[in-house]
This record gives structure tokens, sequence and C-alpha cells, in this order.
């Protein structure tokens, strides 16, 4: 009986962790019309917003650390590159990309998140001497095509279709993430999860809060709605906390092939949540952004070279 118990726990892990990477994808897509709800009023601004994001996410694995063992930060052999990872994973990549939501519409920033496995194939052909193949190029080849036919389509559409500045700030914000995979290894190997986010997010907020002192001091709280405070809420508290505590958890069950592959429904959800807000419309640009970039996407993470398989 104690046999057939520890098997039927064995075999439903795959599926619980199936279910947490599917739901943190949802709640990343849904992050995006949540920004846009939060800055709608204009008494929450993209700088304080993104601060309000790496600050509560910070409080709350503080939280969280206390209920779990304590481990200790190799401050001087590892401060150096704990700077180097908060910055690329959290200060620039979720500052700019909550930044780039100011200028962007939720569907297109949810699009150019799915460039990030392309930009970690290029650097780790630079950096790691990944080996190539001619479906890698395409795939690249494609995703980028994507991009550009996204971003170059924004300027011709008004503000609900989107920005190429705030195309652009989203980018750079992608670029930062694939940057935190590729150099920043060791350490997601060497300190536990949560560990390593309380202090990431807690470096970020230092390094970012005197640039965001003069937004937030001269931003009109009084004006605050409820809709402004509830989806602010939901950006700090589910679309970073919560959702990278799933993705903590499907990734120590499930090949991280498999987790890259719900990255795909985060446009999906952000085009239908944020044209049924009103925050967005939908034009063949995207459409032909969306389909170009997921192949090319799938291409990179799905048919590396047989030498590279782990």
């Amino acid at each position: 009986m104690f046999s057939i118990r520890v098997r039927l726990r064995r075999e439903g892990r795959p599926l619980r962790a199936h279910a947490a990477v599917g739901l943190a994808a949802v709640l990343f897509g849904l992050m995006s019309p949540m920004c846009k709800v939060a800055m709608e009023d204009g008494a929450i601004g993209a700088l304080s917003l993104g601060m309000m994001r790496i600050a509560g996410a910070a409080a709350l694995f503080w939280l969280l650390s206390l209920f779990l063992p304590r481990e200790r930060i190799d401050w001087r052999h590892d401060f150096p590159m704990l700077v180097g990872m908060s910055l690329c994973g959290m200060g620039i990549n979720q500052f700019f990309y909550v930044w780039g939501l100011e200028f962007t519409s939720p569907t297109n920033a949810c699009v150019i998140s799915t460039t990030t496995p392309v930009f970690t194939l290029i650097l780790s052909i630079v950096v790691l001497h990944l080996a190539v193949t001619r479906r890698m190029v395409g795939g690249v080849a494609l995703a980028a095509v994507g991009a550009l036919v996204l971003i170059l389509g924004s300027g011709a559409h008004g503000g609900m279709s989107g920005h190429p500045l705030g195309d652009g700030l989203c980018l750079v914000s992608q670029f930062s993430a694939a940057c935190y995979f590729v150099f920043f290894g060791r350490l997601v190997k060497k300190y536990r999860p949560v560990t390593l986010m309380k202090w990431l997010f807690t470096i970020s907020t230092v390094a970012i809060f005197p640039f965001v002192i003069p937004d937030m001091a001269t931003a009109p709280w009084g004006q605050l709605t409820l809709d402004a405070a509830l989806g602010a809420a939901y950006v700090v508290v589910f679309g970073s906390f919560v959702s990278y505590l799933l993705l903590i958890y499907g990734q120590r069950h499930l090949k991280p092939p498999v987790v890259a592959t719900y990255n795909y429904i985060q446009p999906a959800v952000a085009a239908a949540v944020g044209v049924l807000l009103g925050l967005d419309v939908i034009t063949w640009q995207k459409v032909v952004a969306v389909v170009l970039i997921a192949i090319g996407v799938y291409f990179v993470t799905h048919l590396h070279p047989r030498t590279n398989k782990s």
C-alpha cells in the first residue's frame, strides 16, 4: 500500500508541474493589461509601478524566507555577480518592461517577451560557443522578422496599437533577461531559489530607487482609483511573486524546453484580455508577428543539436 502511494505521488508531480507552469504563463500574460490598468488614471507612473513591482516582490520573498532554512551568501566572492545578475534579471528586465508598457500595447509587450530565447541563443553562440544548426539560424531569423513586423507596424497605428519607443524598451528588457540566463548560471546552481530571489530583488530596489524618487514624489497619489490600486497589487503579488514561485516548482520537475513552450500562452492571454478591457486592438501585423515569433522560438528551443542535449 505504501509503495502504491509513493508511485501515485511521483506520477502526479509532472501533472502538477505542468499546471504550475501553465498558470505562471497565464499570470505573466495577464500582467501586461494589468499594468495598463494600474497606469490608466495617471496616479501611478511607469517608473513608480516598476519600483513597486521590484520592491514589493523583494518584501514578499523576504517574508517567505522567514519560514525557510536560513542560507548565507558568500558576499566576498559573489557580490559583483549578484549585482550584475540583479540588474539584468530584475532591475533592467522588469523595470524596462513596465516602462515600455507606458508607450506600447499589452499585446506588443507580451509578443516581444517571446524573443528572450532567441537573444539567449545568440549570446550562447557567442559566449558559450554553442554549436549552430541551419534550423537554429532559421529560427532566429523568423523571430527577428516577427519582431520587426510588430515594431514597424506599431508606428502606423494609434497608441492602442503600440509605439516603437515602447516596443524598443521591451526589447531591451528581453535582451537583459537573456544576459541573466547566459552569464549567471553558476549562482542559480549555488543558492536556493528563494534566497537568490530575495537578494536579487533587494539589490535592484536599492539600485533603482534614487532614479524614481522624483516620479514617486510628484505622483498624484490622491487620485488613485480602486481599479488602479488593484492593478498594481496584481503586478506585485501575482505578476511577480506568485508567478516566480510557480515557475520554480515547474522547473524542478520539467525539462527547460517544456517550460519554455508555455511562454507562447502569454501573447494570446494578453491579446484577449487587452481587447476585452479596451486597452488593445488586433491588427494583421500582430497576427503575422505572433506566428513568425512562435515558429522561430520553437525552432530555437526544441531543435538543438544532439551533442548539446543533456
